[in-house]
């Protein structure tokens, strides 16, 4: 090949990258990454740790995504605890052992919900913020006509939104009773869905713990009621969280360092969602290996 077929080649080669580069990237833009973290347990609820991106499915609106990657979660963790306890302090070492766990991982926030939701320790990863919050998680004035238990779901998902939290959590830890909010299940489990938080719910209800009211309730309480059970029901799985009730207070440990272990076990999953006008409303997350379940958001995340 002379010098001037040599030149011209190149040239050439040249060019048709120019030309192609740009149908590349316009390919490459056509879609985003979307990121959404998964549990997956075997059939005795033990955690499986060694999956690979071409174990798992995930589909939005029946459609399969491309998976970039699925490697264990080491995204920081912003959690959001809501103990509503009827100021027994049941939960008190149980959330110290799960805080202990978790240490190094996570940035935890405490909230008390008595009538209205009180903030003990804002999000923090101090060990002594932590062990001055929780040391006023003890026995405290009751609480038997119930409280605001929505009201603290719906003030941690706003909360955790404006801290733009990566991996967030909320963990509502409570006993039953009443409940006294005005919200609606819709406008709080939305709102759950905007912050990307899963909730897990650990509900110890028990009559020892906090009777039920015998008298005639009027219709706002049973509303109130009825979105309060909408919520600790469907919350947890819209958003990819648990929820475990607890008869025997003594299981109480036992279930919070489950939860921490969950946790410490999540895969965060990457895929490619194509771009589109509408988006996407239902999230399936599956395993193909047999006798493994998942974990995971059934609503699609809005980024």
């Amino acid at each position: 090949m002379t010098r001037a077929h040599l030149v011209a080649a190149t040239l050439a080669i040249s060019l048709v990258s120019v030309h192609a580069r740009p149908h590349q990237d316009a390919a490459q833009s056509a879609g985003s990454s979307t990121v959404v973290y998964a549990l997956a347990v075997d059939d005795k609820n033990a955690p499986v740790t060694d999956l690979t991106p071409a174990d798992f499915v995930v589909k939005e609106d029946g459609k399969t995504r491309q998976i970039l990657s699925a490697e264990p979660a080491t995204a920081r963790l912003q959690i959001a605890v809501l103990v509503d306890d009827n100021g027994t302090g049941i939960f008190r070492y149980g959330v110290g052992q799960f805080a202990q766990r978790l240490q190094g991982r996570a940035d935890i926030s405490l909230r008390v919900v008595t009538e209205q939701v009180r903030t003990i320790t804002d999000f923090t990863d101090n060990v002594q913020d932590w062990i001055n919050g929780i040391a006023q998680l003890g026995v405290r004035p009751s609480t038997p006509e119930g409280g605001q238990l929505l009201e603290g779901v719906s003030e941690a998902s706003l909360a955790l939104k404006k801290r733009e939290a990566s991996r967030p959590v909320i963990l509502a830890l409570t006993v039953g009773g009443e409940e006294h909010s005005t919200l609606q299940a819709k406008h709080v489990l939305d709102q759950l869905h905007e912050s990307r938080a899963a909730l897990y719910v650990l509900f110890a209800g028990n009559s020892a713990v906090r009777s039920a009211s015998a008298a005639a309730r009027p219709s706002e309480l049973l509303d109130s009621n009825h979105n309060l059970d909408q919520v600790l029901g469907e919350g947890p799985k819209q958003s990819g969280g648990r929820r475990k009730d607890v008869i025997a207070t003594q299981a109480l440990l036992t279930d919070l360092q489950q939860i921490a272990g969950d946790l410490n076990a999540q895969y965060a999953i990457k895929y490619v969602r194509p771009a589109d006008r509408n988006a996407p409303q239902k999230l399936q997350v599956s395993v193909q290996r047999k006798g493994v379940n998942v974990f995971a958001p059934t609503r699609a995340p809005l980024r």
